[in-house]
């Protein structure tokens, strides 16, 4: 018995050619990543229009300052605030909203030291609802770890969420491209 092969597709939320499903959606089928369920085919979208404010915390210099040129480079936001570890962000974070200062976007290393990630996502969260912030901060998870059941979790438990698998297709033209196409996914979903 000959073995049917399994549709494939790029990823730009896990950076790399993965196995592919389709699922109806609205109507129309959508085909979507096998490993982090990413919606592969919005990518063909428009570049989003530039954040007014765009928080990124990795506690790797080097990856936070690439990131933050990157974003700058394809005009993706007005203003990039860096964190080197999820307590400055939940600082400034909580500054930003309580002064009715909207962040569009926090970008999270999943992987981080004292605080990670998810615990600086849940605990925003829990800013957000206690000072009744009417929308939710998208947020764009980092991690160099492929997606699995526990990361679709998360992401699910702190929508608007997608995720960036740093470790793969991180050269600079290529992380500037899927982050422009994860970023407006997150701008769509927002608009509906």
């Amino acid at each position: 018995m000959a073995e049917t092969e399994q549709p494939q597709g790029y990823c730009p939320s896990c950076g790399q050619n993965v196995a592919t499903y389709s699922v109806k959606k609205e109507g129309a089928l959508e085909v979507r990543c096998g490993s982090c369920s990413f919606p592969i085919e919005v990518v063909k979208a428009q570049p989003p229009q530039p954040l007014s404010c765009i928080m990124i915390t990795d506690d790797a210099r080097t990856f936070r300052t690439l990131l933050a040129e990157v974003l700058k480079e394809r005009g993706l936001a007005e203003k990039i605030i860096t964190c080197e570890s999820g307590t400055e962000f939940l600082t400034l974070a909580a500054e930003r909203i309580s002064q009715k200062l909207p962040i569009r976007l926090a970008i999270l290393d999943i992987l981080m030291d004292n605080l990670d990630g998810v615990s600086t996502a849940l605990a925003l969260r829990a800013f957000e609802k206690g000072l009744k912030v009417t929308r939710p901060t998208p947020i764009l998870f980092l991690s160099g770890v492929p997606s699995d059941a526990s990361l679709k979790n998360i992401i699910r438990d702190h929508q608007p969420a997608l995720y960036l698998n740093k470790g793969t297709d991180a050269t600079r033209e290529k992380l500037g491209s899927r982050l422009e196409q994860l970023i407006g996914y997150l701008a769509q979903k927002e608009q509906k």
